[in-house]
């Protein structure tokens, strides 16, 4: 079907009450944080009624917003895409609204009552990541899936499935029309907040995942199965994935590679320290040369990478397919100029369906990334 719902969002986030524009890249308030975004809140009118300054390590919101009783959780949703865990709300004269530690799964809003409803499990069900639909492919119940977003992979005789637009906007609209049991969302990048928040302003029941590492992917996928009353198939595929481990670390050697994991290539996107992609370099036999800086994701330049020196580049661009990207193109890019593993041809392309999706298929990438690792010549290691 043809894909809905493929606009240009309206907002960034919402609440109840509430829509925010992003107003600027706000580094005034927190000129040390480069991800801080300022935001006018509009009301249902239009009209503007406020401002939220939001950071990775303080928000503050105009006095007028502080009565908001949904502008928390929409912090905690933009926090999350980035890879935070913890919230330090205030209004503009220092007022704690919302403070301390927070889990995303906080946010859900949630599948017990799917659960409670259909004795099974929710019957009817909509998926919003790439990740979340491999999921249920891997649980034998895209059967219950009435609609996706666009770029999912449906199994065999399903590819007529609904789709609803691209995953960072879908038509939440269609997706409330459709009345399903539950909602399988994502915070797992930026942008995602969007969605998070339009479906719990709507009351729509979802189940919210952000995975930052193995374990959480696991843990995640049995929440998925339990939430369909099939938990039993969720123990399954987290057992297969944990022999999958086992098989990886069996297979180490040392010293690991100096491994640059490349998301997106203008502005340079890689993962950091809290993502899920640090362990499948390990589990490769390689160190993410960007693994000591905090959060899930990390915009970086040319200087940056040319004093990691990294001996090995995976270029796995998202949305991207692999046979799309040509990794000769790195040695070129303006800055990168003597790049060592660039002049050596080390420079692989990296199927993000693997690499970039938290869910059962992500182990391949830790696989392919090792067989290229393992050809590396033992100088560069």
């Amino acid at each position: 079907m043809v894909a809905r719902g493929a606009r240009k969002p309206e907002f960034q986030f919402c609440t109840g009450r509430h829509r925010a524009v992003r107003r600027s890249h706000e580094t005034s308030i927190w000129p040390d944080d480069e991800r801080a975004e300022a935001f006018d809140l509009l009301d249902a009118d239009g009209q503007r009624v406020g401002v939220a300054s939001l950071g990775m390590r303080a928000q503050v919101v105009d006095r007028s917003l502080a009565d908001d009783p949904g502008l928390p959780y929409a912090v905690k949703a933009w926090l999350a895409a980035r890879g935070a865990r913890s919230i330090a709300l205030t209004d503009e004269d220092g007022w704690a609204l919302a403070q301390g530690s927070f889990t995303v799964s906080e946010l859900s809003t949630s599948g017990d009552r799917a659960v409670t409803e259909h004795g099974g499990g929710a019957a009817r069900i909509v998926t919003l990541a790439p990740s979340n639909a491999d999921i249920v492919v891997a649980l034998h119940a895209f059967d219950r899936v009435v609609a996706c977003e666009a770029s999912s992979e449906p199994p065999v005789g399903f590819e007529t499935v609904e789709r609803l637009g691209p995953d960072l906007a879908p038509d939440l609209d269609r997706i409330a029309a459709l009345a399903p049991d539950l909602v399988l969302s994502s915070l797992s990048v930026p942008g995602m907040e969007r969605v998070v928040t339009g479906l719990q302003a709507r009351g729509i029941s979802q189940l919210v995942l952000a995975p930052q590492s193995l374990a959480d992917v696991m843990a995640e996928i049995e929440a998925v199965a339990v939430a369909l009353g099939i938990e039993r198939r969720g123990q399954d595929v987290v057992g297969g994935m944990q022999r999958e481990v086992a098989e990886l670390q069996s297979s180490l050697r040392s010293p690991a590679a100096r491994v640059y994991l490349e998301w997106w290539p203008k502005p340079m996107f890689t993962p950091g320290a809290d993502c899920f992609s640090r362990e499948l370099i390990e589990l490769a036999g390689g160190r993410n040369v960007f693994g000591d800086r905090p959060g899930a994701s990390n915009q970086i330049d040319a200087d940056a990478l040319l004093a990691a020196d990294p001996d090995v580049c995976f270029l796995s661009w998202c949305g991207v397919a692999e046979d799309k990207i040509d990794p000769s193109t790195l040695a070129r890019r303006e800055g990168l100029q003597g790049l060592r593993a660039a002049e050596q041809g080390h420079v692989h392309v990296l199927d993000e369906r693997f690499s970039g999706r938290p869910g059962p298929r992500m182990l391949e990438a830790a696989r392919r990334m090792a067989a290229v690792i393992a050809e590396l010549p033992i100088r560069s290691r």
